[in-house]
């Protein structure tokens, strides 16, 4: 079998919560901030101890996922802040039982199974392409939801191409 390698890094879009956090956070440090200086130095106190607070929460709420195929292998790592690197998933594609986009119909008879897990691997946002792939391993079906580039989905069809779809 021949080597085959493609990597891909997404942006996770999907972090709305932390947005609004951010927003709240700023607003609130500098509510008290201004009314501190302004009346109360208490308050100003607190706003001064709220500055670290608010860095040190949206420290990390950049994320990317960066998707490593090689071989016969799908390895998935969230890099945070564009430092940290951290493995959270690998799996084997001889396990993939489908490959087809999110909204295929050709995923409708795993959606139904009660006992499958979905794992969200990619930026949420719904222009891209997600593909959903299908793996069966230890008895169990995982969803593991990605957003291949063409040439990551070039390897995967190559060495399973009967169960990869493209609609």
């Amino acid at each position: 079998m021949s080597e085959s390698y493609a990597e891909v890094i997404v942006h996770d879009e999907k972090d709305v919560s932390g947005k609004k956090l951010r927003n709240c956070l700023i607003l609130l440090t500098l509510i008290l901030l201004l009314y501190g200086a302004m009346f109360q130095a208490l308050f100003f106190m607190i706003g001064i101890i709220m500055i670290p607070v608010s860095f040190s929460t949206l420290r990390n709420r950049y994320r990317e996922f960066e998707y490593l195929l090689v071989s016969d292998e799908l390895d998935i790592s969230v890099v945070k802040n564009k430092s940290k690197r951290k493995k959270i998933a690998s799996y084997a594609l001889s396990e993939l039982q489908c490959m087809a986009p999110v909204h295929s119909h050709k995923l409708d008879g795993y959606h139904s199974n009660p006992q499958l897990k979905v794992r969200d691997y990619s930026s949420g946002n719904e222009e891209h392409r997600i593909y959903s792939m299908i793996f069966a391993s230890q008895g169990m079906l995982q969803e593991v939801k990605v957003e291949p580039s063409e040439a990551m989905l070039n390897e995967v069809r190559m060495h399973h191409a009967s169960i990869v779809f493209a609609e």
